[in-house]
């Protein structure tokens, strides 16, 4: 097996021969990093994706690949036009604006149930989450606006961990779809929020008002957190119709 990234962000993935015991396991991992491509706006939506120009960004070969595709057609991720293809599914406003208030009123729900039947243990998983969250930096380089991927991965465990013991398998994994299609959106105003917000200051107060057993409260701060959000990803959007620049 060997492995190859071809280009910015791109995921490694590794190859086999037609055949191999490990086809499928390669199909899953050619799937995860097609799906973090898409979320985190390497692959941009409405972008057609090609069978030759994936398989040499992914190092794979095609049947993978094509296994991946459809695969993240069924998940909504993709979308397939007969005679055309396959192409990154696209995004708007009214389905943001959807995402977002689904997004709220579900892990509202979540958080208030697991302060309620969170355990000590749980507590610990909450304070671990953010203090690993807090060691990742945020972004690349100072010049750069690219969110850094390892702390995109602690950012979501530190937001699951927080709805974690809510005691339903069904509603955590509703939230954690919510959270997905949310990552596309936020990288769309990450520019505008990096010049202009203090993630961390929001983050720690959730985890206090969590840890204080304070449910309203908290549940108001994430909302809040959630929300933030949304603005800055509209007045993005506005400010890209209008041909302003939204970073200066």
């Amino acid at each position: 097996m060997r492995a190859v990234m071809a280009g910015r962000g791109v995921s490694r993935v590794g190859t086999v021969e037609d055949g191999s015991p490990k086809r499928s396991s390669l199909g899953l991992s050619v799937f995860g990093a097609i799906k973090k491509d898409i979320l985190y706006a390497e692959l941009q939506p409405g972008e057609q994706l090609r069978l030759r120009v994936l398989t040499e960004r992914y190092g794979c070969g095609a049947s993978p690949i094509r296994e991946a595709l459809n695969q993240l057609a069924s998940d909504g991720w993709v979308d397939r036009f007969d005679k055309r293809g396959f192409f990154v599914a696209e995004t708007s406003p009214e389905e943001f604006e959807d995402i977002l208030t689904n997004r709220c009123f579900l892990e509202a729900e979540a958080l208030r149930r697991s302060i309620r039947l969170g355990d000590e243990a749980w507590e610990e998983q909450v304070l671990l989450a953010h203090h690993r969250m807090n060691r990742v930096p945020r972004f690349g380089p100072e010049e750069s606006s690219d969110i850094n991927r390892e702390w995109e991965e602690a950012h979501k465990r530190f937001h699951m961990t927080l709805i974690s013991a809510c005691g339903s398998p069904i509603l955590l994994a509703n939230c954690e779809k919510l959270y997905e299609l949310n990552i596309r959106y936020r990288f769309q105003s990450r520019k505008l929020s990096r010049r202009s917000r203090s993630v961390n200051v929001e983050h720690e107060a959730i985890k206090d008002l969590v840890l204080a057993k304070r449910t309203e409260e908290a549940v108001e701060a994430l909302k809040s957190h959630y929300l933030r959000t949304g603005s800055f990803l509209f007045e993005a959007a506005s400010a890209e119709a209008d041909g302003r620049d939204v970073t200066s």
